[in-house]
């Protein structure tokens, strides 16, 4: 049976199913006057995704095969036709910072080149500023999640 659209003067739309495309249009649910038959909206099964963009991408060496070409080619096609993309759509743009360590203190929070510099403001050097921050993160409390 196929599913139709149907419009009543008063304001209502409703869909139903009936036998046949031949069956006279039901009664409005509402006011019980008589309805009409609307074009049907189109049914789309499968979406539209945009490319896999920087936050898909393998961020390791395994992550690329090992340097597999083939797989390096792949994910670089993939991310200039998410960057193309997003030079048209700026809400798939993803902002992503320049990251000056990743390891030890700074393994759960990268520290970005931003923060070493705002660090390093003061003394002028990016060691004392690199430092300062590796303690900061260590010397914050871990947070817990209530259940």
């Amino acid at each position: 049976m196929p599913l139709y659209d149907y419009r009543c003067d008063c304001g209502v739309r409703f869909e139903i199913l009936v036998p046949s495309s031949d069956t006279p249009n039901p009664p409005c649910p509402l006011c019980d006057q008589q309805t009409r038959r609307m074009m049907s909206a189109p049914a789309f099964h499968s979406g539209a995704a945009a490319p896999a963009g920087p936050n898909e991408a393998p961020t390791s060496w395994e992550g690329l095969g090992n340097g597999n070409r083939e797989i390096i080619t792949k994910w670089r096609k993939q991310l200039d036709k998410h960057a193309k993309l997003a030079e048209k759509h700026p809400e798939l743009q993803v902002k992503r910072e320049a990251i000056a360590a990743h390891e030890g203190a700074f393994e759960r929070k990268p520290l970005t080149y931003r923060e070493l510099a705002e660090r390093s403001k003061a003394s002028g050097v990016a060691e004392t500023g690199a430092r300062e921050a590796a303690k900061a993160r260590t010397t914050a409390k871990p947070t817990t999640v209530d259940k």
